[in-house]
């Protein structure tokens, strides 16, 4: 149940570290999250949340992302078994950075262009990921076949307002059932969910007026994904590794 919500929290708590940071380092209790409660049902779930649904052992996404203060980034991501891989690009504050993060069922790797370098890790957790929260929503918001009820039903167990059913809508192509939440702080979230269970788009709005934006497309399941795609000497031919 928890992972189900895990997409939910993670959004909001994102916007409103945000949010935090853009006031000044202002610690008094204007900003503090508020304490989750079950909201009362806008819609009667016809069904109760069951368990997570389960990923395949391959699958690959991309996802761009984007605020209202002209940040924006972009990745993509490969899963193949124990293996994965992130390239990730964002400009943030007019910087702009590009990497490529990488576990190949051994060893973790951090290759920087700019740098010419590539950073090898006895384990992927050393690593700082800056797609990981992304990749990890990714898996937690993955419903499977599941009813919009079902869905409902574990928006309003995570949000501290209302949470209801808000229309049907296309994105990109991809029918969606799309998911409103106004949260108890003043903040509203809408989710995307296509009809096949995966999140496609998110979007949250602060009380403030600060707004963040995520979209996945891309979507393949149970791809053929080359083993090249996790080999570092494909991804920075030449590139001196350095053990850390």
């Amino acid at each position: 149940m928890k992972k189900r919500f895990a997409v939910l929290g993670l959004i909001v708590v994102l916007v409103i570290s945000i949010v935090a940071i853009g006031c000044g380092g202002d610690n008094g209790g204007s900003n503090a999250t508020p304490a989750m409660k079950t909201a009362t049902p806008t819609i009667q779930p016809t069904e109760e949340p069951g368990e997570p649904g389960e990923l395949p052992e391959n699958y690959q996404f991309y996802m761009e992302w984007s605020d209202s203060e002209g940040n924006s980034g972009q990745m993509q991501f490969w899963v193949k078994g124990e293996k994965w891989r992130t390239d990730w690009g964002s400009t943030q504050d007019e910087v702009e950075t590009q990497m490529v993060l990488m576990h190949d069922g051994e060893f973790g790797y951090l290759y920087m262009p700019s740098m010419n370098q590539v950073m090898r890790y006895a384990t992927s957790w050393e690593m700082a990921n800056p797609g990981q929260a992304y990749a990890q929503e990714f898996e937690d918001s993955y419903w499977g076949e599941v009813s919009d009820e079902t869905i409902l039903a574990g928006l309003q167990a995570a949000c501290s307002g209302s949470a209801f059913i808000d229309g049907q809508e296309d994105i990109d192509g991809t029918s969606c059932t799309k998911f409103t939440c106004n949260f108890a702080d003043g903040s509203v979230s809408h989710y995307w969910i296509a009809d096949s269970g995966w999140l496609v788009k998110g979007e949250v709005t602060s009380s403030e007026g600060y707004t963040y934006t995520m979209q996945y497309s891309n979507i393949e399941f149970n791809g053929d994904i080359d083993d090249s795609i996790f080999d570092i000497d494909t991804i920075a031919p030449g590139v001196p590794i350095v053990d850390v």
